[in-house]
């Protein structure tokens, strides 16, 4: 049964009820942490974006859709950098060029 729901999942073979229960314990454990880690990432992505978004507002004025679809879709790595970017930019373009 397992094989057919969690096809994806490497499940070990067993011969007794006892190690089937251990194992599925063990792997709930799992994929809990692995869940939480996952919301947090993108909850704390979530939030540098919001935040950027209105650092960039308050510097250039109201945003476009696109502009905040770009933001709300971008990376930790490109918030990061257009972050920093808003510093020295002179225009919303500059923020987002690359270095």
């Amino acid at each position: 049964v397992l094989r057919r729901l969690m096809p994806a999942q490497a499940i070990p073979e067993v011969e007794q009820l006892q190690e089937v229960e251990a194992m599925l314990a063990e792997t709930v454990e799992e994929w809990t942490e692995q869940w939480k880690q996952q919301g947090l990432q993108q909850g704390l992505q979530q939030g540098e974006a919001l935040v950027l978004e209105r650092l960039l507002a308050r510097r250039f004025g109201p945003l476009s859709e696109e502009t905040r679809a770009r933001l709300q879709a971008a990376s930790r790595e490109e918030l990061e950098r257009w972050a920093e970017n808003i510093l020295d930019a002179l225009t919303l373009e500059e923020v987002f060029r690359r270095p």
